[in-house]
């Protein structure tokens, strides 16, 4: 069940990293992505990976710091210390945007 986590993450991480790249190119399509959501996968970006996978992992697979440190092979107290670091970054980084 870890490597599915792990391969699920990897492409996702993959997809942040194509859609960053394409983010100045979005053309017109049946879906549009709302532009909070295209905003926090920029503000997503600009983590570090390991504290990108914490957050995503955490907060939008909602799942609990015991199997997030399973997923990513470190301890529960790594994966706090990632969430914390990730969230005092996306705080940073919001307040920047809105200056």
């Amino acid at each position: 069940e870890r490597w599915v986590w792990k391969v699920a993450f990897r492409i996702a991480a993959g997809e942040l990293k194509d859609r960053k790249m394409r983010t100045n190119q979005i053309e017109e399509s049946s879906y549009q992505m709302p532009e909070e959501a295209i905003a926090m996968v920029s503000l997503l970006g600009q983590l570090s990976p390991k504290q990108r996978a914490a957050v995503v992992l955490h907060y939008f697979a909602d799942l609990p710091n015991e199997q997030t440190a399973e997923i990513l092979g470190v301890t529960t107290a790594t994966v706090r210390v990632h969430l914390s670091q990730g969230r005092r970054r996306l705080h940073r980084l919001l307040e920047e945007n809105d200056a």
